[in-house]
């Protein structure tokens, strides 16, 4: 019974450790290759320049055959002022572009930036609600108003902004559609949640640059995706899910044809305030994958597929190595293969954590390393606390942001 036991436990460690091993790999390989491009040198100089210190005059130049860039933010009002703080950033970039709001009925507020107003009896063909309803009308509007094919729109969420660098480059990009990396804007507001986040940094960098720059948007996100104009009308956003309207979009525009490249610059967010709003963000993004993936399957099978794979292995960096040191105190026998995998990984877990700090703030560093386990921890609950606690699937997670 014992040896059935040890065998058994053998089994099941060996293969976590070697289905996360892939993982690990392809991540330090494709870090390493993005810090060596340092295609995000401009990371400091937007924290000084458009946050710190007053904006620099801008030498007007030749932009790419009278190609037309907007800005738009979908908001539903809850963080107001937040997307004036974006819209005085965006403006001081003193760049020809047209910022748009597009918002609920119900948002008296009056924001710096021509405003797209949903009306309240609006409703979507396939009953789309609350921010594909707002992105779908507002893709509409932009064709009643001849916005097309000379027209690229850059959106953001409520708390993302751009560099004026992000921009410059939309100007004469060779692809239909496109969408840079992830970095903090304001962190530190609460530390677990911010050393958690450190985590998308990392995901981004790696395979976010990686798959963009193939023109396979395998890991797409909904803040500084770029779309022509009469692409996104084409398409539209009224998929009838509960969100994942940032994954289907890419790869809608994949499959009718359109190209998606890289965009070789940071999108900056802001990290969830608390560990309730984290836990709600977390619960939101997983179920909206779940219930999506039905729909997402008959567009691009390989990508549920992948998605699975990354949802199901991905958390398991550290816990193959736990698993496995009782086995090294009872004398459990594991071949060298599976002892020299359970070190890359252990390694790489705190390593991919490791480069989200350097991007972000290297004085954390010693933090993160003594912290790294219960921010992992506190990370993967979100998965445990998600399919104990689903949400309401007619009511959308808001979370307060700075």
């Amino acid at each position: 019974m014992v040896i059935a036991i040890s065998t058994a436990y053998i089994i099941i460690t060996s293969a976590i450790i070697t289905l996360y091993f892939p993982i690990a790999v392809a991540q330090t390989t494709l870090l390493i290759a993005q810090f060596r491009r340092n295609s995000d040198r401009v990371h400091s100089k937007f924290r000084k320049s458009h946050i710190e210190m007053p904006p620099p005059i801008l030498v007007q130049k030749n932009y790419h055959n009278g190609r037309k860039v907007i800005v738009v933010i979908t908001t539903n009002g809850a963080n107001a002022e937040v997307v004036d703080k974006l819209l005085s950033i965006l403006k001081s970039y003193m760049l020809p572009i047209r910022l748009f709001v597009i918002k609920e009925a119900y948002d008296k507020h009056a924001y710096p930036a021509e405003e797209i107003v949903v009306p309240a009896d609006y409703n979507c063909p396939n009953k789309s609600r609350a921010k594909l309803r707002a992105l779908h009308y507002g893709s509409l509007w932009f064709k009643e108003h001849g916005f097309g094919k000379e027209t690229y729109i850059c959106h953001l969420d409520d708390d993302s902004v751009v560099s004026r660098e992000y921009l410059e480059y939309i100007y004469s990009m060779p692809y239909d559609s496109g969408q840079g990396h992830i970095r903090l804007r304001e962190p530190g507001k609460h530390l677990f949640s911010t050393l958690g986040d450190m985590w998308r940094i990392s995901e981004c960098a790696s395979f976010c640059a990686y798959f963009n720059s193939k023109g396979k948007p395998m890991t797409a996100h909904g803040e500084g995706m770029v779309i022509r104009a009469d692409v996104e009308e084409k398409i539209g956003w009224d998929y009838g899910t509960y969100g994942a309207e940032d994954v289907i979009m890419a790869q809608l525009i994949v499959k009718n044809g359109y190209t998606f490249g890289y965009i070789p610059g940071p999108i900056f967010i802001a990290p969830p305030l608390s560990a309730k709003d984290f836990y709600k963000q977390r619960r939101r993004w997983i179920w909206a994958m779940l219930w999506a993936t039905p729909f997402i399957e008959k567009i691009n099978r390989k990508y549920v597929y992948w998605a699975l794979y990354r949802y199901a292995i991905g958390w398991s960096g550290f816990v193959g190595f736990f698993l496995s040191l009782p086995a090294y105190f009872i004398h459990f026998q594991y071949s060298y293969a599976i002892i020299a995998f359970s070190m890359f990984n252990t390694i790489n877990y705190f390593f991919f954590y490791q480069y989200g700090i350097f991007k972000t703030n290297k004085r954390w560093s010693l933090l993160m390393f003594i912290l790294q386990y219960p921010v992992s921890l506190y990370e993967g609950g979100t998965m445990i606390y998600s399919l104990l606690f689903p949400p309401n699937k007619m009511k959308y997670d808001v979370i307060k942001k700075i």
